[in-house]
């Protein structure tokens, strides 16, 4: 089982999708927290799980076109 996978994938979310724009930020963050996935909850040690990478792919897919 890998660790940290979820947290880098949110926080380029953030960061890249935010461009340090607060309301973008939030509107990332309330999307996210729609599909169950709470930012705060996750840090560089968290257990990753396929469930939520798939659904953080998905999103930077659409977001970032990466």
């Amino acid at each position: 089982m890998s660790y940290g996978k979820t947290y880098n994938k949110i926080q380029r979310l953030l960061n890249e999708g935010g461009k340090n724009d607060p309301t973008t930020i939030s509107y990332i963050r309330t999307k996210l927290m729609l599909y169950g996935i709470h930012p705060d909850k996750f840090k560089p040690e968290t257990k990753d799980s396929p469930k939520v990478i798939t659904i953080l792919d998905k999103f930077i897919s659409n977001l970032l076109g990466n």
